[in-house]
């Protein structure tokens, strides 16, 4: 992309007409990805078009382990989502935290049963830890997903579809589920 930055020229920006609030217990990612979602977008295409800057170097876990956002582009997200750069800041991923993992651990209950809005799963931040054991919620297990799925999905939304697909148990096809 170009170098001429969006933020460079603020009587040009306009807000987006939607934008979902980022959730306090949610991954700077998962918001990026709920945005796209939300515009039938990729994440890619969101950050490039939204901060005018290349997408940042991403791991095998793409989008959803989204490294520090420095200050100029996080506040030309915040202007455009109409929040404080603040918000923002405060669900970033701690640098500490960036480690090319193979699988992430989540909770399945927590991640589609969002209590403060039950039609907005989001991927919460803590999973992103690289020493998270359990659900802090429900004290269970987590299950583990391959981090290469939010790599090849586009947005939060094909993100889940293929959470699904990797959960869902493959039955014979001998015909014992008439």
């Amino acid at each position: 992309m170009s170098s001429v930055s969006l933020a460079n020229m603020p009587d040009l920006v306009k807000p987006w007409p939607v934008a979902p609030r980022p959730f306090f217990e949610e991954a700077f990612g998962s918001w990026l990805g709920r945005v796209a979602t939300c515009y039938q977008i990729s994440v890619s295409m969101l950050w490039e078009t939204s901060t005018g800057l290349d997408m940042p170097n991403l791991g095998k876990a793409g989008w959803i382990l989204f490294p520090p956002v420095s200050a100029s582009p996080l506040d030309q997200l915040s202007k455009l989502a109409r929040m404080s750069e603040g918000r923002l800041a405060a669900i970033q991923t701690p640098p500490e935290w960036m480690a090319d993992q193979r699988y992430l651990v989540y909770c399945f209950r927590c991640l589609v049963l969002n209590d403060v809005d039950v039609s907005a799963p989001r991927w919460k931040r803590e999973w992103l830890d690289p020493e998270a054991e359990y659900c802090t919620a429900h004290h269970s297990l987590p299950e583990t997903v391959p981090a290469s799925i939010f790599g090849k999905a586009a947005n939060f939304g094909a993100a889940l579809r293929a959470i699904s697909r990797y959960r869902t148990p493959r039955f014979p096809r001998n015909g014992w589920l008439r």
